[in-house]
């Protein structure tokens, strides 16, 4: 871009120089169509002033030329001819008669144009002689004079045909003279209105660039004074919100280093979790298969004892209708059959819980996925779970109550985890209360709204504080630690409950005990009464 280019760029962004634009284009406009106005009509005035005095000339030559151009007197006619040539702007003068005679005839100059001569042509009329009542009423003696002939009389005034150049010349003369007198007086106007604006504009350039700490001269109380007030409390704002803005960003930065080191301490507590529980699936496999070999073998055992029991239960049979009833295991035989036959049922039972526990524990531990059936009674999850827990005399002191709802809907997936689930919640239910006294209450539902089937365990016991409630299902974390708990067990209900598709809800009043439900989807199979 040349310096001409920058120059009128220049040009067109400042306000003054526009409005001197404006200002200077429309002041001549004015002028020329004044200057216009004012040649036509100087020429027509001065026109009309020839014309005049062309008509007073023809007239005075009319009156003096009546009796001679009466009589045809050409020689009456050329002295009066010469008398009026005494006016140098008299160009020609001509006589003639009614039928149209030229009697006389004289020009001073043969080559002047039309535009240079005013022409004037008077009529010759003869004395009034009387007049009639109507002439004398209206008092026009017209009628009554005869006419005689004409005279022509051609004004030739000096500089005529340079009139119009002359006076235009003048006048627009006089009009650029003015012209520039009126856009140097604008200009300085302008100059000095318009400071203000330019102090303005420069101001606000400097704040767009950034900098608010620049502020504007005020000079004076008129509307750019205003306007630059206006524009300094604007730059202050906008300096005091960077001001916040720069310190916001400060605690932004700083908030986000602690949040960071914040995350690196979970992201390590997580590491070292995971770590934790990839060890623990390693001792839970090897403690699997340690556990394994001797429960198969005390299934065997029972099974060998139970089979002996029943094949040595006639003989002991005959024995007591013979001899009387004896103590066998220090139990009146007509008792201990029934007891030993329950007891072997009870080893078969936990025997093989315990081969479905370490089952899970290979699966969780390995990763494999449990086989999953659609006709899962929870009532009789429930009564299974129950079962177990009595059958332990250390808790003898507890009551376990049953509030099951009939005919529930049954639901998919596996009995055997989630009577383990249930067992766990009511171990829980128990440790909890004051030294293992107290009452459980199992209670089993259907929610329709939501069409799932429900599985509360309730007790009495000290509760559960509220910080801690949404820590329940984490790994390792465990309110009885002290006392024997590993933090797993919630751990790993929940996790069953969630491969259910289901949710565990935990609700706790400290020191007035503690609900926690199991809700599971129902299936669409069917009810247990279908």
């Amino acid at each position: 871009m040349g310096l001409r280019e920058i120059t009128i760029n220049k040009l067109r962004i400042r306000f003054s120089i526009k409005l001197f634009v404006i200002f200077t284009l429309l002041t001549a406009l004015l002028t020329t169509l004044l200057t216009i106005l004012y040649i036509s009509s100087e020429i027509r005035d001065k026109r009309a002033a020839y014309g005049e005095k062309a008509q007073i000339l023809a007239t005075n030559l009319a009156e003096n030329a009546r009796l001679p151009l009466y009589a045809e007197n050409r020689e009456m006619l050329m002295l009066l001819t010469m008398d009026a040539m005494r006016q140098p702007e008299i160009n020609s003068v001509v006589f003639t008669t009614v039928d149209g005679r030229v009697l006389a005839d004289f020009h001073r100059h043969k080559n002047v144009t039309g535009s240079e001569l005013i022409s004037k042509t008077v009529e010759v009329r003869s004395d009034p002689l009387g007049a009639s009542a109507d002439t004398f009423i209206s008092g026009d003696s017209s009628n009554t004079r005869a006419l005689i002939g004409h005279v022509r009389l051609d004004l030739a005034p000096a500089g005529l045909a340079q009139l119009p150049r002359n006076t235009a010349l003048k006048a627009f003369s006089i009009a650029f003279g003015f012209w520039v007198m009126v856009a140097a007086i604008a200009y300085a106007g302008l100059r000095k209105a318009t400071h203000s604006f330019e102090k303005l504009m420069k101001g606000i350039e400097t704040m767009r660039a950034g900098n608010f700490a620049a502020r504007i001269d005020v000079e004076d109380e008129d509307e750019p004074g205003r306007a630059a007030q206006a524009v300094n409390e604007l730059a202050a704002t906008l300096q005091e919100r960077d001001r916040e803005n720069a310190r916001l960003h400060e605690e932004l930065v700083n908030a986000l280093r602690l949040e960071v080191q914040e995350e690196k301490k979970q992201l390590m507590a997580k590491l070292i979790q995971t770590n934790r529980m990839t060890s623990l699936g390693l001792l839970a496999s090897s403690m699997a298969h340690e556990i394994n070999n001797p429960n198969g073998s005390i299934r065997l055992a029972n099974q060998y004892l139970s089979r002996a029991f029943h094949d040595s239960l006639p003989l002991l049979q005959r024995i007591s209708d013979e001899e009387g009833d004896f103590n066998l295991g220090g139990i009146p035989f007509s008792s201990a059959a029934t007891e030993i036959a329950e007891s072997f049922a009870t080893i078969n039972r936990s025997t093989e819980r315990i081969s479905h526990v370490i089952k899970d524990l290979r699966a969780y531990s390995l990763g494999e996925h449990n086989d999953f059936v659609d006709a899962v009674d929870i009532n009789k999850v429930v009564t299974g779970a129950l079962t177990i827990v009595r059958s332990h005399g250390m808790y003898s002191g507890m009551t376990l109550l049953s509030d099951a709802e009939e005919n529930l809907p049954l639901v998919t997936g596996s009995q055997h985890q989630l009577e383990q689930v249930l067992i766990n919640l009511i171990m829980n239910a128990i440790q909890a209360t004051h030294h293992n006294k107290g009452k459980v209450v199992v209670h089993s539902c259907f929610d329709r709204a939501n069409c799932q089937v429900c599985v509360s365990v309730s007790d009495e016991g000290e509760g559960i504080s509220p910080e801690n409630l949404n820590q329940l299902v984490e790994p390792f974390f465990s309110t009885r630690i002290d006392n024997g708990g590993s933090g797993l067990g919630l751990f790993v209900s929940n996790y069953i409950i969630t491969a259910h598709k289901g949710k565990l809800d935990f609700t706790s009043t400290p020191g007035a005990g503690t609900t926690v439900t199991i809700r599971i989807p129902a299936s669409t199979v069917a009810t247990p009464q279908e």
